[in-house]
């Protein structure tokens, strides 16, 4: 074999074992994109979930003496920031809600956790509970929009936490970046049948504007 065929030879080994790595990246790189996608409710399909409230919300009456509760399940921040902007204007305590074993701190990996749960139906066990959860009587639930729906440490707390929400007043509300925020309020609506359900409140990338007139539109403006 001649030293040109030799030359041959090597550079088409050189060129299969570049596209080779070139594909496996670009699997893994779409892997990802895949997982984020999930995570921030985002999807490639046309449907984008509902455009319109998928539950009619209760009428309460005005009353300053209730009691306030806000959970709230965040990763990122965004549903920290609505959290706390509805506790400033309700005078609610805040409680985090957390899983006992922390998600992983790698965003593909936490996804990947996340979805698996969902597809299991594994409910997580959360880090604190609440001792006197019995005087509140208006509770705030929300979360992220996380593979079109609300987390699963968000369904830990109303279905799987020993509360009793029968009777109160259950507010929804979540963050989301493109996707489904109506199927996810739903979903802690249909959490809680027994309670009372105002209209939710939902928020694009933690905007916290509006928040004011949606809380005295429904008569839990407080403060």
């Amino acid at each position: 074999m001649t030293h040109s065929n030799f030359d041959w030879i090597a550079t088409a080994q050189k060129k299969y074992l570049c596209r080779y790595h070139y594909n496996i990246c670009k699997m893994k790189a779409k892997s990802i994109i895949i997982l984020i996608l999930g995570l921030i409710g985002c999807s490639c399909s046309k449907f984008t979930g509902s455009k319109e409230p998928l539950y009619i919300g209760d009428e309460i009456s005005s009353d300053t003496t209730h009691n306030v509760l806000v959970a709230y399940f965040s990763r990122s921040g965004n549903t920290e920031q609505v959290a706390t902007a509805i506790a400033e204007h309700t005078g609610a305590t805040l409680y985090r809600i957390e899983r006992e074993v922390p998600y992983p701190e790698d965003f593909e990996d936490c996804a990947t956790e996340a979805k698996s749960e969902l597809n299991d139906s594994i409910f997580p066990a959360l880090k604190d509970t609440i001792a006197d959860f019995d005087k509140y009587d208006v509770i705030f639930v929300g979360g992220p929009v996380w593979w079109h729906t609300a987390p699963m440490p968000v369904l830990s707390f109303l279905k799987k936490s020993g509360y009793d929400f029968n009777g109160k007043i259950v507010v929804p509300f979540c963050s989301y970046a493109n996707m489904f925020p109506h199927e996810t309020l739903l979903e802690l609506v249909d959490s809680t049948p027994n309670s009372l359900h105002p209209t939710g409140f939902i928020s694009e990338k933690g905007d916290t504007t509006g928040i004011a007139q949606w809380l005295d539109d429904i008569n839990l403006k407080l403060k």
